[in-house]
């Protein structure tokens, strides 16, 4: 936990520093970071439940797949017997990347999908993106997106070791995209995810927020027709229209959400025959 302090204080520093210095977005605040009490008090809402959540996952799915056996293969997979982890290290990291990167374009673009919608709108709600946007995830998105490609990958074999490596990396990726900071990378831009790149994708215009779904590799983006990035000009506006402005607000939204849908199906739904 010392360790994800120094993290979060780097960050705070650091990004601070690079909004100033070549903001993509230079009416922003960069200091503090302008949501991040809403981001914070996510960040507390992952820290203090996200791992129970998970652990109890990861348990149900290995009961079902190995039934009496699954205390046994968690033990082997936990002390580095595996199937996956007899690979080198550097293997087991880039395929956990390339796994999980390739279903999370695919699960990313279900969630913006009118059924889904409702509970990743609040991820796309900020209206000033900063690198804290990483952390705004409603529950119910981090357990489609994030927990289930997390039960995936443990279950696979994987070596406790590579996700140790891989863990402060996805916090580095997920700070860095986030950030309001005019970096495209250049070259390659279509190699590894920028600051501009994602941006793109928390556009206020749902036509440009459909677009950029991958979460590190943008060459998923290019082979499904989903890449924009135009170099002639730079994201200015983000939100999803209709979501609260504080946290409370929108951990409950979508489950409104639904409720109003419903109503409204209700409401127009022709009425029986008499």
């Amino acid at each position: 936990m010392g360790m994800t302090y120094i993290y979060l204080a780097a960050c705070l520093f650091i990004f601070a520093i690079l909004a100033r210095l070549v903001p993509c977005n230079p009416g922003q605040r960069a200091f503090p970071p302008p949501e991040i009490l809403d981001d914070t008090l996510f960040y507390v809402l992952a820290v203090s439940t996200y791992g129970v959540i998970a652990t109890s996952l990861t348990n149900v799915t290995a009961l079902a797949l190995h039934g009496e056996d699954a205390p046994a293969a968690m033990r082997a997979i936990d002390a580095g017997r595996g199937a996956m982890a007899g690979l080198p290290l550097a293997g087991q990291i880039l395929l956990i990347l390339f796994i999980t990167d390739f279903f999370q374009y695919w699960l990313h673009r279900w969630l913006h999908g009118r059924a889904l919608w409702p509970f990743h709108a609040i991820h796309h709600s900020a209206r000033e993106v900063d690198w804290t946007t990483t952390f705004r995830v409603h529950p119910v998105n981090w357990v489609i997106y994030v927990a289930s490609l997390g039960v995936l990958t443990r279950l696979m074999g994987f070596s406790p070791m590579a996700f140790a490596i891989i863990a402060p990396l996805n916090l580095f990726i997920g700070a860095i995209v986030h950030a309001n900071v005019a970096w495209t990378f250049g070259p390659l831009r279509y190699v590894i995810a920028s600051p501009v790149f994602h941006r793109w994708h928390h556009s206020l215009d749902p036509a440009v927020r459909d677009k950029n779904f991958a979460p590190t590799f943008p060459i998923l983006d290019l082979m499904f027709g989903t890449f924009h990035m135009p170099k002639d000009r730079l994201p200015a506006t983000y939100g999803a229209e209709g979501v609260p402005a504080h946290f409370l607000g929108q951990l409950v939204y979508p489950f409104a959400e639904y409720g109003r849908r419903w109503t409204l199906a209700r409401k127009s739904a022709p009425a029986p025959a008499a």
